[in-house]
């Protein structure tokens, strides 16, 4: 999908990542923050299984949808023992912090599919920069230990998402490479 001579894609990846002062957030808000990006993730994972022609594709997007619907249950199961009554508005700045581009992707030809990919591979890479972030003002053990491990996860994925692409012989050119990342 094109907007006038741009990718909708570079319209998405031009929004600033969000400079939010994260030693200014909460423990249980980052949390908050987490759960919308994995779940975002996972909804993304699920449309790119119904739209691949490929199998394996296919397959692989399915188990990577359980396994982002597996993280967001276990950031729920924390937040619910750490903030059991607490309800979050996430600003739009908040959801930028583990998102990029729309939570729907567009991913019904090859073009489209080729951009949805270059969202799901930058949420990743966002994603596991605010977790990893983040564990430097987590003030919960357990959520420095599950934000970390969330970190590591995320850039596991990105790795596995290029092993895939290429695997199925499309090379997706991402605008920043994992060894560019502020991972601390």
């Amino acid at each position: 999908m094109t907007t006038g001579h741009r990718p909708l894609y570079n319209l998405f990846m031009a929004k600033k990542f969000s400079t939010s002062d994260l030693s200014r957030l909460t423990d249980d808000k980052a949390l908050a923050i987490a759960a919308f990006g994995e779940s975002v993730a996972a909804y993304r994972y699920i449309v790119l299984s119904e739209k691949a022609r490929d199998a394996r594709l296919r397959e692989s997007f399915e188990r990577m949808a359980r396994e982002e619907r597996l993280q967001r249950d276990r950031i729920q199961a924390l937040l619910q023992r750490l903030a059991p009554s607490a309800g979050y508005y996430l600003s739009p700045e908040d959801k930028l912090a583990v998102c990029v581009g729309p939570r729907l992707v567009d991913a019904r030809d090859d073009a489209r599919f080729d951009e949805a990919m270059k969202l799901v591979i930058a949420s990743e890479k966002r994603s596991a920069s605010f977790y990893a972030r983040f564990t430097a003002f987590a003030q919960d053990p357990a959520v420095k230990t599950l934000l970390a491990e969330l970190a590591a996860a995320g850039i596991a994925q990105v790795q596995r998402l290029r092993a895939l692409l290429k695997e199925a012989g499309k090379q997706i050119a991402e605008p920043c490479p994992v060894s560019q990342l502020h991972m601390s």
